[in-house]
This record gives structure tokens, C-alpha cells and sequence, in this order.
């Protein structure tokens, strides 16, 4: 009879506590993983990693922490077994525009990545770096300036292939809310890479392609070139957005670096390898429609770009430390830097760049991100998949 009390007791017990209990630690975390610069198939002058390899860099990291072994521990949650939540790639993700390098088709990239997720029904979302869409130049000792009719075409594709893997998550309701999308600009016919913005487990996203500031243009005929405008009209669409969703626990991810690479600032002034840019037609209060810019300007650069996209990001909540969190890739190796702006001391970027998956000299080729249901990123390592 005793035993039974007891038995009768304790079961009252438990129930009574699981009724109470707080939420458990996988209810207030969850996991992402940030790769980037796969180059499929592209070989080893870019760090290019193989679709073989890449489908099974792809299923180790939807694996990870299944079978109830830590990949890797965090500080803010030593108790957690990190399980993948959702998987970010962060441009230059095939070979130059595409699988045979010029016609947009990503069918390599898709098939060992998202096709992979989508089987296992992680959500994955990619965004497009330089060698996916047309930057200003590609080279100096390139004759082809900015987007060719046939340039113009493939970037159609690549951006399609980004909104319909988009779109296919947005289906399945994993997301908050459904994705919106910066397209903001008054000339018709125009086309712009679309950065976008979605909401997962109470965190916000804001992701664009090789960066911000990328101009839209006017697609070229066969008698006509491109022309470029100024991106003023998708910023003021992101800086609005922004201001009326500033609760909201925010990162920021875009495929160049803040900071990290000897390159870095003249991709931010639209610049290839000599110095050559090509202007918009309409004015921009963020330069990139002024001339005479110096190569490599480093100043003029944050200034007129930098500093004035770091001030938006600011008004989002999220920051740690008083610093926006902020991913990148491009640079094919590690980084981890704060941007400081040069016009407002306490607007600061905290940018984790991210290694190439195929670079001989990194370790490790991706982060594992904590984050923390509506409040953001909390801590950052370094993995091997």
C-alpha cells in the first residue's frame, strides 16, 4: 500500500511539473549554418568544390546533432545539442553564371543543395554573388562592360532560381511570414537582383545579393547597351522597412565582405581590378553615380556607402553589444570584424565572413550560428562538415 502512495505521489508529481515547466532550451534556440562560395565544379582557381562533395557537405550538416552528438558546444547554451534549423549560402554558388558559365542555369549547384535540403526538409536560402550576377565589370582586360543581352538573361535566371527556392519554402510555411521582397525602383522594364527579407522563429533576415548597392539597369538590345540606375529607390525601400519593423530582432547577410579582403573596398565603389566603374544615369546620394572616385578609396567608400547603409541596419533591434550581426562570404577564408562608421562612432557592423567550402587552407568551411527566438544571433563557431 506504501509503495503504491508513493507511486500514486510521485506520478502527481511529474505531472504537475510538466504542466509547469518552463519552455525547453529547443524552444528558445535554434541553429542555422552559413556556408558560401561553393563554385561548383569551377576547380581549384576558385576554390571550386564538386557536386559530390558538396551533397555531402550538404547532408552532414542536416545531420548534425541527430544522433545526440554535440558537433560543436556554445557558452550561452552548454546543455544543447545542436540540430540544424535552416542553412544559408551565400553567393557564387557555380561556376560564372551558371553551369556551363554563361546561360544562368544552376542545375549542379541546385540539385547537391537545395534539392538535398528540400528532401530533408530543412529550409535553405541562397542569395547571389559576383559570379552569378553581372557586376559593373568583371575585369579589366575584359572588352565586356556591365550586363550583355545574353549577361542580362542568365541573371534573370539566377534571380528566378533564388525566388523559386524561396518560394518553395514559403509554401511549405516554415517561415513567419511570407518572403517581401526590395524591388523599388521607378523606370519600368528595369531589372534589380531583389534582395529580400523573411521572418524565421522570431527572427528577422535581411538579405541581399553581392551587396546592397547593387544598381538595377535596363536590359540591352541588340542595338543598345545596358543602362544602369542609381539603387536610391531600393535603399528607401529597405530604410522604410526597416523603421517600421525596428523591434524586430534583425541579421544581415550579403556575399561581400564589410571589411575582410584586399578587394573589399573596390567592389564597394563598383570598381574592377583597374579601377574602371560604370556610372548610373541618375544621381545617387550613395555615389555611384559619381565620377572621378579614386581607386581603392577606401574613405570615399565608406562614406558615401558604408556608412550610410550601417546607419539604417542600426535602427533594427538584435545588436550585441551595440553591434549589427552581419554574415558575408567572397573572401574564401575567415574573418571576423567590426565595421566602425567613420560619420557616427557608435554605428558598428559586426561582419562574420565565411570561408569557401573547397579552400585547401581553411580548416573548417562554414559557421554554426545560436540563435535565440526573437532576439538573434548569440553565438558564432566555426565547423567542419
Amino acid at each position: 500500500m506504501r509503495m503504491l502512495f508513493l507511486s500514486a505521489l510521485l506520478w502527481t508529481a511529474t505531472t504537475a511539473l510538466a504542466q509547469t515547466a518552463p519552455p525547453t532550451v529547443d524552444d528558445a534556440w535554434f541553429c542555422g549554418v552559413v556556408i558560401s562560395d561553393c563554385h561548383i565544379n569551377q576547380g581549384s582557381g576558385h576554390d571550386g568544390t564538386s557536386a559530390e562533395d558538396m551533397r555531402t557537405i550538404m547532408q552532414r550538416i542536416i545531420g548534425m546533432g541527430k544522433d545526440g552528438t554535440k558537433k560543436v558546444s556554445f557558452k550561452a547554451a552548454p546543455n544543447l545539442v545542436p540540430t540544424t534549423s535552416i542553412i544559408f549560402c551565400l553567393g557564387d554558388i557555380d561556376r560564372d553564371k551558371g553551369d556551363d558559365a554563361s546561360s544562368g542555369t544552376h542545375n549542379n549547384f541546385l540539385n547537391c543543395t537545395a534539392k538535398v535540403a528540400k528532401a530533408a526538409g530543412v529550409p535553405f536560402i541562397f542569395i547571389a554573388g559576383n559570379h552569378d550576377l553581372s557586376p559593373d565589370y568583371w575585369t579589366g582586360r575584359n572588352p565586356d562592360k556591365g550586363a550583355t543581352l545574353s549577361g542580362a538573361n542568365a541573371d534573370e535566371k539566377t534571380v528566378k532560381a533564388i525566388t523559386d527556392n524561396n518560394a518553395y519554402w514559403s509554401q511549405t510555411g516554415v517561415f513567419d511570414e511570407d518572403i517581401h521582397y526590395f524591388n523599388s525602383h521607378p523606370s519600368p522594364l528595369t531589372f534589380h537582383p531583389s534582395p529580400f527579407t523573411f521572418k524565421f522563429k522570431g527572427v528577422r533576415f535581411y538579405c541581399a545579393h553581392t551587396y546592397w548597392f547593387q544598381k538595377p539597369y535596363k536590359k540591352p538590345t541588340l542595338f543598345s547597351s545596358a543602362t544602369y540606375y542609381a539603387p536610391d529607390g531600393v535603399i528607401a525601400a529597405l530604410s522604410t522597412f526597416v523603421e517600421s519593423h525596428a523591434a524586430e530582432a534583425s541579421v544581415w547577410m550579403q556575399h561581400f565582405p564589410w571589411l575582410a579582403g584586399s578587394d573589399c573596398d573596390r567592389w564597394w565603389l563598383d570598381q574592377n581590378d583597374v579601377g574602371l566603374y560604370i556610372p548610373a544615369t541618375d544621381a545617387s546620394v550613395y555615389g555611384s553615380s559619381t565620377s572621378g572616385i579614386a581607386y581603392n578609396d577606401a574613405t570615399t567608400a565608406n562614406t558615401l556607402k558604408k556608412d550610410p547603409l550601417a546607419a539604417i541596419m542600426m535602427k533594427a533591434a538584435g545588436k550585441v553589444d551595440g553591434q549589427v550581426q552581419h554574415f558575408s562570404g567572397h573572401y574564401h577564408r575567415f574573418a571576423d570584424r567590426t565595421y566602425t562608421s567613420t560619420t557616427a562612432p557608435d554605428h558598428r557592423v559586426h561582419d562574420y565572413t565565411v570561408a569557401a567550402p573547397g579552400n585547401p587552407h581553411q580548416t573548417d568551411n562554414a559557421f554554426v550560428v545560436l540563435f535565440k527566438r526573437g532576439e538573434g544571433v548569440k553565438e558564432v563557431v566555426r565547423a567542419t562538415f
